[in-house]
Protein backbone atom coordinates (compact mmCIF):
# COMPACT_ATOMS: atom_id res chain seq x y z
CA UNK A 1 0.00 0.00 0.00
CA UNK A 2 1.39 3.40 -0.93
CA UNK A 3 2.10 5.80 1.89
CA UNK A 4 -0.49 8.62 1.85
CA UNK A 5 0.75 12.10 1.29
CA UNK A 6 1.06 14.57 4.12
CA UNK A 7 2.38 12.07 6.67
CA UNK A 8 -1.04 10.57 7.36
CA UNK A 9 0.38 7.06 7.56
CA UNK A 10 3.02 8.22 10.03
CA UNK A 11 0.24 9.67 12.16
CA UNK A 12 -1.69 6.40 12.10
CA UNK A 13 1.45 4.47 13.01
CA UNK A 14 2.04 6.79 15.96
CA UNK A 15 -1.56 6.47 17.08
CA UNK A 16 -1.46 2.70 16.86
CA UNK A 17 1.80 2.66 18.82
CA UNK A 18 0.49 4.92 21.59
CA UNK A 19 -2.82 3.06 21.85
CA UNK A 20 -1.16 -0.34 22.07
CA UNK A 21 1.50 0.81 24.51
CA UNK A 22 -1.13 2.41 26.76
CA UNK A 23 -3.21 -0.77 26.62
CA UNK A 24 -0.20 -2.82 27.73
CA UNK A 25 0.76 -0.44 30.54
CA UNK A 26 -2.79 -0.19 31.91
CA UNK A 27 -3.49 -3.92 31.73
CA UNK A 28 -5.99 -3.99 28.87
CA UNK A 29 -3.47 -6.45 27.43
CA UNK A 30 -2.05 -8.16 30.54
CA UNK A 31 1.39 -9.83 30.69
CA UNK A 32 1.27 -13.05 28.70
CA UNK A 33 -1.81 -11.92 26.77
CA UNK A 34 -1.87 -12.45 23.02
CA UNK A 35 -1.98 -9.44 20.71
CA UNK A 36 -3.69 -10.16 17.39
CA UNK A 37 -2.88 -7.68 14.65
CA UNK A 38 -6.20 -8.02 12.86
CA UNK A 39 -8.21 -7.58 16.06
CA UNK A 40 -6.22 -4.52 17.17
CA UNK A 41 -6.68 -2.92 13.75
CA UNK A 42 -10.42 -3.51 13.95
CA UNK A 43 -10.66 -2.07 17.47
CA UNK A 44 -8.69 1.01 16.47
CA UNK A 45 -10.64 1.38 13.23
CA UNK A 46 -7.60 1.47 10.98
CA UNK A 47 -5.85 -0.78 8.50
CA UNK A 48 -3.43 -3.49 9.61
CA UNK A 49 -0.35 -1.77 8.14
CA UNK A 50 0.15 0.88 10.86
CA UNK A 51 -0.70 -1.67 13.55
CA UNK A 52 1.94 -4.04 12.17
CA UNK A 53 4.57 -1.31 12.36
CA UNK A 54 3.49 -0.38 15.91
CA UNK A 55 3.78 -4.02 16.97
CA UNK A 56 7.31 -4.26 15.55
CA UNK A 57 8.30 -1.10 17.40
CA UNK A 58 6.90 -2.43 20.69
CA UNK A 59 8.75 -5.69 20.11
CA UNK A 60 12.00 -3.78 19.72
CA UNK A 61 11.29 -1.91 22.97
CA UNK A 62 10.59 -5.13 24.87
CA UNK A 63 6.87 -4.69 25.45
CA UNK A 64 5.90 -7.51 23.08
CA UNK A 65 7.48 -10.86 22.23
CA UNK A 66 7.11 -13.02 19.13
CA UNK A 67 7.01 -16.73 19.94
CA UNK A 68 8.20 -19.56 17.67
CA UNK A 69 4.58 -20.11 16.59
CA UNK A 70 4.77 -16.50 15.23
CA UNK A 71 2.11 -15.31 17.65
CA UNK A 72 2.67 -12.05 19.54
CA UNK A 73 2.33 -11.86 23.31
CA UNK A 74 2.76 -9.14 25.92
CA UNK A 75 6.11 -9.65 27.66
CA UNK A 76 5.86 -10.88 31.22
CA UNK A 77 6.62 -8.16 33.77
CA UNK A 78 10.02 -8.80 35.32
CA UNK A 79 10.69 -7.14 38.68
CA UNK A 80 14.42 -7.84 38.57
CA UNK A 81 14.83 -6.30 35.12
CA UNK A 82 12.90 -3.29 36.36
CA UNK A 83 15.18 -2.94 39.39
CA UNK A 84 18.24 -3.19 37.13
CA UNK A 85 16.84 -0.51 34.81
CA UNK A 86 16.00 1.76 37.74
CA UNK A 87 19.55 1.61 39.13
CA UNK A 88 20.81 2.90 35.78
CA UNK A 89 17.98 5.39 35.39
CA UNK A 90 18.72 6.84 38.84
CA UNK A 91 22.19 7.81 37.70
CA UNK A 92 21.18 8.99 34.23
CA UNK A 93 18.22 11.10 35.31
CA UNK A 94 20.26 12.59 38.13
CA UNK A 95 22.87 13.76 35.65
CA UNK A 96 20.23 14.86 33.12
CA UNK A 97 18.48 16.97 35.76
CA UNK A 98 21.77 18.59 36.76
CA UNK A 99 22.52 19.43 33.14
CA UNK A 100 18.96 20.67 32.62
CA UNK A 101 19.41 23.11 35.50
CA UNK A 102 22.66 24.24 33.91
CA UNK A 103 21.51 24.53 30.30
CA UNK A 104 17.77 25.19 30.38
CA UNK A 105 16.57 28.21 28.41
CA UNK A 106 13.37 30.27 28.43
CA UNK A 107 11.59 27.82 26.13
CA UNK A 108 12.47 24.95 28.45
CA UNK A 109 11.12 26.89 31.42
CA UNK A 110 7.86 27.51 29.60
CA UNK A 111 7.53 23.82 28.74
CA UNK A 112 8.43 22.72 32.26
CA UNK A 113 5.76 24.99 33.73
CA UNK A 114 3.22 23.65 31.24
CA UNK A 115 4.16 20.06 32.18
CA UNK A 116 3.81 20.90 35.86
CA UNK A 117 0.40 22.51 35.26
CA UNK A 118 -0.77 19.39 33.40
CA UNK A 119 0.39 17.28 36.32
CA UNK A 120 -1.60 19.39 38.78
CA UNK A 121 -4.70 19.31 36.60
CA UNK A 122 -4.70 15.52 36.25
CA UNK A 123 -4.09 15.10 39.98
CA UNK A 124 -7.06 17.33 40.81
CA UNK A 125 -9.26 15.38 38.43
CA UNK A 126 -8.13 12.03 39.85
CA UNK A 127 -7.35 10.77 36.34
CA UNK A 128 -4.72 8.05 36.91
CA UNK A 129 -3.97 7.32 33.26
CA UNK A 130 -3.57 10.95 32.23
CA UNK A 131 -1.61 11.68 35.41
CA UNK A 132 0.79 8.89 34.46
CA UNK A 133 1.08 10.34 30.94
CA UNK A 134 1.67 13.82 32.37
CA UNK A 135 4.47 12.44 34.54
CA UNK A 136 6.11 10.85 31.51
CA UNK A 137 5.86 14.14 29.62
CA UNK A 138 7.41 15.99 32.55
CA UNK A 139 10.34 13.55 32.65
CA UNK A 140 10.85 13.91 28.91
CA UNK A 141 10.73 17.71 29.20
CA UNK A 142 13.50 17.66 31.81
CA UNK A 143 15.52 15.27 29.65
CA UNK A 144 15.13 17.53 26.62
CA UNK A 145 16.36 20.50 28.66
CA UNK A 146 19.65 18.76 29.46
CA UNK A 147 20.81 19.44 25.88
CA UNK A 148 22.62 16.10 25.63
CA UNK A 149 20.97 14.00 22.92
CA UNK A 150 22.69 10.74 23.79
CA UNK A 151 21.88 11.04 27.50
CA UNK A 152 18.30 12.01 26.69
CA UNK A 153 17.84 8.98 24.43
CA UNK A 154 19.32 6.50 26.92
CA UNK A 155 17.29 7.82 29.84
CA UNK A 156 14.06 7.90 27.82
CA UNK A 157 14.56 4.27 26.81
CA UNK A 158 14.91 3.23 30.45
CA UNK A 159 11.89 5.35 31.34
CA UNK A 160 9.84 3.20 28.97
CA UNK A 161 11.27 -0.10 30.20
CA UNK A 162 9.80 0.15 33.70
CA UNK A 163 6.59 1.93 32.76
CA UNK A 164 4.30 -0.95 33.77
CA UNK A 165 5.58 -0.96 37.33
CA UNK A 166 5.46 2.82 37.57
CA UNK A 167 1.81 2.92 36.52
CA UNK A 168 0.93 0.11 38.95
CA UNK A 169 2.67 1.95 41.80
CA UNK A 170 0.26 4.86 41.25
CA UNK A 171 -2.78 2.58 41.38
CA UNK A 172 -1.68 0.33 44.23
CA UNK A 173 -0.10 2.85 46.59
CA UNK A 174 -1.95 6.16 47.07
CA UNK A 175 0.73 7.49 49.41
CA UNK A 176 3.43 6.78 46.86
CA UNK A 177 1.33 8.50 44.18
CA UNK A 178 0.99 11.67 46.28
CA UNK A 179 4.69 11.66 47.15
CA UNK A 180 5.59 11.20 43.50
CA UNK A 181 3.58 14.28 42.55
CA UNK A 182 5.47 16.41 45.07
CA UNK A 183 8.80 14.96 43.93
CA UNK A 184 8.13 15.80 40.30
CA UNK A 185 7.19 19.37 41.15
CA UNK A 186 10.32 19.79 43.29
CA UNK A 187 12.54 18.61 40.44
CA UNK A 188 10.93 21.08 38.03
CA UNK A 189 11.39 23.97 40.43
CA UNK A 190 15.05 23.07 41.02
CA UNK A 191 15.70 23.01 37.27
CA UNK A 192 13.92 26.34 36.77
CA UNK A 193 15.92 28.10 39.49
CA UNK A 194 19.17 26.58 38.15
CA UNK A 195 19.86 24.60 41.31
CA UNK A 196 22.14 21.99 39.73
CA UNK A 197 22.96 20.05 42.90
CA UNK A 198 19.38 20.13 44.11
CA UNK A 199 17.98 19.00 40.75
CA UNK A 200 20.34 16.03 40.63
CA UNK A 201 19.68 15.02 44.22
CA UNK A 202 15.91 15.29 43.88
CA UNK A 203 15.86 13.33 40.62
CA UNK A 204 18.00 10.55 42.06
CA UNK A 205 15.87 10.37 45.21
CA UNK A 206 12.68 10.23 43.13
CA UNK A 207 13.85 7.27 41.03
CA UNK A 208 15.36 5.53 44.07
CA UNK A 209 12.02 5.63 45.87
CA UNK A 210 10.36 3.92 42.92
CA UNK A 211 13.16 1.35 42.96
CA UNK A 212 12.47 0.69 46.65
CA UNK A 213 8.76 0.31 45.91
CA UNK A 214 9.42 -2.28 43.20
CA UNK A 215 11.80 -4.22 45.43
CA UNK A 216 9.29 -4.16 48.28
CA UNK A 217 6.37 -5.33 46.21
CA UNK A 218 8.47 -7.54 43.89
CA UNK A 219 6.04 -9.04 41.37
CA UNK A 220 2.69 -7.31 41.89
CA UNK A 221 -0.30 -8.84 40.24
CA UNK A 222 -0.55 -7.13 36.88
CA UNK A 223 -3.34 -9.22 35.43
CA UNK A 224 -6.69 -7.57 34.84
CA UNK A 225 -9.65 -8.65 32.82
CA UNK A 226 -8.97 -7.62 29.24
CA UNK A 227 -11.29 -5.07 27.72
CA UNK A 228 -11.49 -3.74 24.16
CA UNK A 229 -9.38 -0.83 23.05
CA UNK A 230 -11.45 2.22 22.36
CA UNK A 231 -11.33 3.50 18.77
CA UNK A 232 -9.01 6.41 18.23
CA UNK A 233 -10.62 9.78 17.86
CA UNK A 234 -10.78 11.02 14.28
CA UNK A 235 -9.42 14.37 13.26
Amino acid sequence: MDRPEGGKQDTLESRAYEALKTAIITGVYPPGGQVVEELVAKQLEMSRSPVRIAIKRLQAEGFLERYPNKRIYVAMADAQKTVDALYIREALEGMASRLAALHRDDTDVEQLRAAEAALDRCAREGDALHLYQAEIQLHRTVLAACKNTQLERMAANLLDQESVFRYRSMLMDETRGADSLREHKAIVQAVIRRDEEGAERLAREHVHKLLQWVRRTQQPSLSQAASPLRPLSRE
